[in-house]
């Protein structure tokens, strides 16, 4: 019995995808590299996934673990020809009660909220909330608008049911001491999958105002968020669009009659009325005496916050692909990160946009290349290079959502030492000591011949 065939007894021919279909399966938010999956397997239950984990693995057959397909760090991307397992089926609400609720990691971030009381939320809330699933939100621990009063899906994680390499299925729970959860929700998929999570609700809050500023300079901007911090206040949500990414939003269907600005900051502020008021009052304060000039939308905003949770879809309008970065900074190094991108921008004459999650320093600069020129692409690597080196040498991590995948495998040794790499090696080997589970992600270890590949692997 040859795998197809093993498979198919498993889950049926029907939910086997092989021939030209499969290679829909082969990239993933991240298009810069592209695989080739040897098959795809789509389990529709717990038992079917536990049953095709145990044939894979009694058959030495590498495997990827895949969701959605959002993930932008190429998390998912099969580069041996390993065989995907598609966990979109297992959407189902297991059970809600209280603050909680257990979910497939199928099921897409939006559709927790809408399963949960009305006056309850799920918090975690990237921009692909309308489409992500949770599983891949747990792998990558996804952050999103919400994190800086919130924090990012692992504060919401109570506990994990997952399947380890070898097919064995364990039940982690958060635990003060020891916990092995935080070790999963940020693995991407390379010790295990995800069956089910149990997460975290949050009470809607009874009061909730928009704030939005415009600025002259991204500095200024930037400075501004210093400032709204030390001032005592914790918005709900803090986003910043630079004049670049406002002038790309402003061609797209996502357009919100932004004025020309350099910045453009999103606030929102949430809690009890009395709370919310004394919030808006001191907020605004701080925003004219950082050089800000207060703007107030007709329809309230919600223009403002679309065109901020559509300006990655509306890069489009420039370019047919662009590079996605998600460092993350300290607050106060923003002024000087932003200006430095700014420079980076100008010396290499590359555009690059900037929005992203001010109120956690979570970077994202958006940068645009052609597809079908490799010098393009290689411009475009070389220069979210510089912008990486730079966040780090400021103090920064490598990531603070997209995860690792392979678009970030160098930056590894630059933030880890070697001591560090070989502990996370080791934890791997444990459990995985075949290495069949999303090889090469995370971790690398992995040699190729492919240009885009070796430019974003090794040092030049």
């Amino acid at each position: 019995m040859n795998v197809e065939e093993g498979l198919a007894s498993i889950v049926g021919e029907r939910w086997i995808v092989s021939g030209d279909e499969k290679k829909l399966y082969g990239f993933d938010g991240f298009t810069a590299i592209k695989g080739s999956p040897s098959l795809v397997v789509l389990p529709g239950n717990e038992e079917d996934v536990i049953k095709v984990v145990r044939f894979l693995y009694d058959n030495n057959v590498k495997f990827v673990f895949r969701g959605s397909g959002t993930s932008l760090s190429g998390a998912t991307v099969p580069l041996h020809d390993e065989v995907v397992i598609s966990m979109t089926r297992l959407n189902k609400v297991h059970f809600q009660s209280g603050l909680e609720i257990e979910v497939g990691p199928g099921i897409v971030n939006a559709l927790v909220t809408k399963n949960a009381p009305p006056h309850l939320f799920y918090a975690p809330d990237p921009s692909s909330f309308s489409v992500s699933s949770i599983g891949g939100n747990v792998s990558h621990d996804s952050g999103g608008i919400h994190v800086v009063k919130y924090g990012p899906t692992v504060n919401s994680v109570i506990s994990l049911k997952v399947i380890l390499p070898n097919g064995d299925v364990e039940q982690i729970t958060h635990e003060p001491f020891l916990s092995s959860t935080p070790i999963f929700v940020g693995a991407e998929g390379t010790l295990g999958g995800i069956l089910r999570a149990r997460l975290r609700l949050f009470p809607r809050p009874s009061s909730k105002r928009d704030v939005f500023a415009v600025f002259n300079s991204v500095k200024e901007a930037g400075e501004a968020v210093v400032e709204i911090f030390k001032a005592g206040i914790i918005p709900s949500a803090l986003e910043m669009m630079d004049g670049n990414s406002i002038w790309v939003i402003e061609r797209s269907r996502y357009k919100a009659g932004i004025p020309e600005v350099k910045a453009l900051l999103l606030i929102e502020l949430d809690g009890s009325q009395e709370a919310v008021e004394e919030q808006v009052s001191l907020i605004n304060k701080v925003l004219k005496g950082a050089g800000g000039e207060l703007i107030h939308p007709e329809d309230g905003g919600q223009k403002l916050w679309n065109a901020r949770k559509g300006a990655f879809p509306a890069m489009g309008v420039i370019a047919p692909a662009y590079l996605t970065l998600d460092c993350n900074v300290s607050r106060k190094t923003l002024p000087e990160v932003l200006s430095g991108i700014e420079k980076i921008a100008r010396e290499r004459k590359v555009f690059i946009a900037n929005v992203f999650h001010a109120g956690d320093g979570n970077l994202h600069p958006l940068i645009p290349y052609n597809p079908d020129s490799l010098e393009s692409l290689k411009l475009a690597l070389d220069t979210s290079s510089e912008i990486m080196k730079l966040a780090l040498k400021l103090g920064g991590v490598p990531s603070g959502e997209h995860g690792i995948g392979i678009e970030k495998l160098k930056f590894m040794s630059l933030y880890y030492s070697e001591e560090e790499l070989e502990v996370f090696k080791r934890v791997k080997k444990a459990f995985d000591p075949k290495n069949l589970v999303n090889p090469c992600k995370l971790l690398g270890g992995c040699k190729s011949n492919n240009d885009v590949l070796r430019w974003m692997w090794e040092w030049d």
